[in-house]
């Protein structure tokens, strides 16, 4: 028993060229690449692309803490890669050094 059915469609030449073109190159049959168009198409529309998350002045702030993060990673400026333990044994040396600096801060007011 067939699990396909065959259709018919209309396509600009050009755009037919365009589409035996990249069956050739990605190896696949034109059914195979209108199939993944039409999947592309259902993911998209259920996932909202991630340029719509932030407003464009949230991702300028995002953007300029990015370059500084690298700019920070370029000159050398980073700690790790840590394991697990490594890491939690840093976590809580930085947490009691801001514990001694805050109750010090406190003192001299």
């Amino acid at each position: 028993m067939r699990t396909t059915r065959a259709i018919s469609i209309s396509l600009p030449p050009a755009e037919l060229k365009q589409a035996v073109r990249l069956a050739k190159q990605t190896n696949r049959s034109l059914s195979g690449v209108f199939r993944e168009g039409l999947q592309r198409l259902q993911h998209d529309r259920r996932a909202p692309p991630v340029a719509d998350e932030y407003t464009p002045e949230q991702r300028r702030v995002i953007d300029a803490e990015l370059a500084a993060s690298m700019g920070e990673f370029n000159q050398g400026r980073f700690h790790g890669p840590f394991t697990a333990k490594e890491s939690a044994v840093y976590i809580e040396r930085v947490a009691k050094e801001r514990a001694l600096a805050k109750k010090a801060s406190r003192r001299a007011s």
